[in-house]
């Protein structure tokens, strides 16, 4: 602490703003109550605390920030205690990647931000603020405003159903089954009840707000259930009076544009809302009946947090490397695939965005746009009046764009197409619903393009899922014993007898599972020259990725198990999104 007292002190007489018989004053009455030089500076009134701010921020090259008016998302509230923050005077902001950033008083407390990084596992980008504007903060946070955000979301709903009851939920109890006409009329009015208004409102704010992707509401016997997928994992949220299933059904409906006497056939719909007062925030609906009443899933398309950035998805150098070299290529097509919610449409606006620039011409075709970029052309598909993939690509080709995005390849007639289009000087990007980057080459091949075509065409595939990140304030590391670690073929990749892994112990902080977040695995497949040979002569799947690893493909397992010696997954978690991978060894 010896140095940092002496920074502060080379700054205020450097820049005359305390004399030398004042500091010494000060320094001396630290030393008899301890605390910090600043404080102490302040309390004499030797220097005032604006003066003091500035004087730290020009010292140190950082700009003071006003952190009253800023709005601070309450996942990120959650990674400091409250304790922590009225203890030390901080106050979390903002959480990008790995690097949290937190309002202090004085950054100069070396002390102060090795503990918070102890405590939460993030990299600390202080930021100064004055010291009431933190204190401020924190009591309309950690007090005030954040009381009812940061309540379970089933308490929440509790709230509301307890004024529907009020009102007469005997109201609802007379919607048995709206399928029939009689009821329809009454359906509409309660769709439009002030309560049920508040309720599915708040059931989609409470899932933003808790990160999820997916939001369940289902017709059981007795009840409705809601839940919510959050870091891929559906969680039960709460049940419901079976009377407000239809009500929060048909407020759905009519929100989405969808029709609310069509209780037999599915619909797809879409809708927009605000999230806490401040950001727009897509939803993607779908409703499917079933023999309990139309089960209703919502696809959460929040833009806040996603990351476009190829550098920041957690490829490794080397697959990075092969993967840019491949996307700056004048033509040919690039694929990703794996399952529904593994990430491909975020890896695939990842290269768009490291390859976009002002002299491309850059259309995209999508069921429906997830990310609007500024200066690309995005074009969402809508089957019901003719406009399909196959029709948008043709009619796309004629503007002669230098690279096209399909949001995902359905049928042969949009795979043939996209093949062509890289044939002919595009460079095409899309998706395929395949689990292996190696077994894309084989469905292709299955869907009728042949394989010369396949080999002239395809410069990379990119198979990927989504692990869940253990959390950073409850993981605890652990010795993983000798035979388990060659049995899973961690022993091969770290080459030593004892190998230390991380576990979620679970608190607070990730409501006991102790994961929060996630983290994308991948296999990057480039075609190289043996490969098409492979490819022409028509060879088997795992003659192919064989030969490939052997090329220097790492696999989803491999990628996976170095993220748990990095510690920013579980061993378990690997294990069960790569069930069907192949183990290394």
């Amino acid at each position: 602490m010896a140095s940092l007292k002496e920074r502060l002190k080379e700054i205020l007489l450097r820049d005359n703003v305390i004399s030398p018989q004042d500091l010494e004053k000060a320094l001396k009455v630290q030393k008899e109550t301890g605390g910090e030089l600043s404080k102490v500076l302040v309390k004499l009134n030797l220097i005032d605390e604006d003066v003091l701010t500035q004087v730290l921020s020009e010292g140190l090259g950082m700009p003071p920030i006003s952190i009253s008016r800023l709005k601070v998302d309450p996942q990120v509230l959650q990674i400091i205690p409250k304790e922590t923050a009225v203890k030390y005077q901080i106050m979390p902001i903002s959480l990008i990647g790995d690097h949290l950033t937190l309002a202090m008083a004085d950054p100069l407390n070396i002390f102060i931000i090795d503990n918070v990084e102890a405590l939460t596992g993030y990299t600390i980008n202080p930021i100064i603020s004055r010291a009431r504007d933190i204190e401020r903060t924190i009591q309309k946070y950690y007090f005030e405003d954040a009381t009812e955000e940061m309540e379970k979301p089933s308490e929440v709903f509790d709230k509301i159903i307890q004024d529907i009851k009020d009102k007469d939920l005997g109201e609802f109890e007379l919607i048995k089954d709206p399928r029939e006409d009689a009821h329809k009329t009454a359906v509409e009015e309660i769709a439009d009840e002030a309560p049920i208004i508040k309720l599915t409102d708040t059931i989609i704010q409470q899932a933003v707000i808790a990160k999820a992707s997916d939001i369940f509401i289902e017709p059981l016997e007795k009840n409705m259930r809601v839940r919510y997928r959050v870091d891929g994992v559906i969680r039960e949220i709460d049940r419901m009076s079976k009377a407000l299933h239809y009500p929060v059904i048909s407020r759905l409906k009519v929100i989405s544009n969808l029709d609310i006497s069509e209780h037999r056939l599915p619909q797809d719909g879409r809708f927009k809302t605000v999230v806490s007062g401040e950001r727009e925030v897509d939803f993607r609906v779908n409703v499917l009946p079933t023999v309990a009443g139309e089960k209703i899933v919502l696809r959460v398309l929040d833009q806040v947090g996603s990351v476009l950035d190829v550098e920041k998805l957690g490829f490794d150098p080397e697959s990075l490397r092969r993967l840019k070299e491949c996307a700056v290529k004048p033509h040919g097509l690039i694929l990703t695939c794996g399952p529904t919610g593994s990430g491909k449409t975020t890896t695939l606006y990842s290269i768009l965005k490291y390859v976009n620039s002002s002299g491309k011409n850059i259309v995209t075709v999508e069921d429906p746009v997830e990310y609007q970029i500024k200066g690309i052309n995005q074009v969402n598909v809508k089957p019901q009046f003719g406009l399909t993939f196959a029709t948008s690509l043709r009619s796309i080709l004629r503007q002669d764009p230098d690279i096209i995005l399909i949001g995902e390849i359905r049928d042969t007639e949009t795979l043939s197409i996209a093949v062509k289009a890289a044939l002919t000087g595009h460079l095409v990007l899309s998706s395929l619903h395949t689990t292996t980057a190696a077994g894309s080459i084989i469905r292709m091949m299955n869907m009728g393009i042949e394989p010369f075509l396949i080999c002239s065409s395809v410069l990379a595939i990119v198979a990927q899922r989504l692990l869940r990140k253990l959390c950073p304030r409850c993981k605890e590391a652990y010795a993983l014993p000798s035979h388990v670690a060659q049995s899973v073929g961690l022993a091969k990749l770290r080459g030593q007898d004892e190998i230390m892994l991380y576990k979620g112990k679970g608190c607070e902080l990730c409501h006991k599972t102790g994961y929060k977040g996630r983290v994308g695995i991948t296999e990057i497949f480039v075609l190289s020259s043996q490969i098409k040979d492979l490819i022409l002569s028509r060879a088997g799947e795992f003659k192919i990725k064989e030969t490939a690893r052997k090329e220097g493909m790492k696999t989803m397992r491999e990628d996976g198990l170095m993220k748990a010696l990095e510690g920013l997954t579980s061993l378990e978690e690997v294990l069960r999104v790569t069930a069907s991978d192949e183990t290394p060894g």
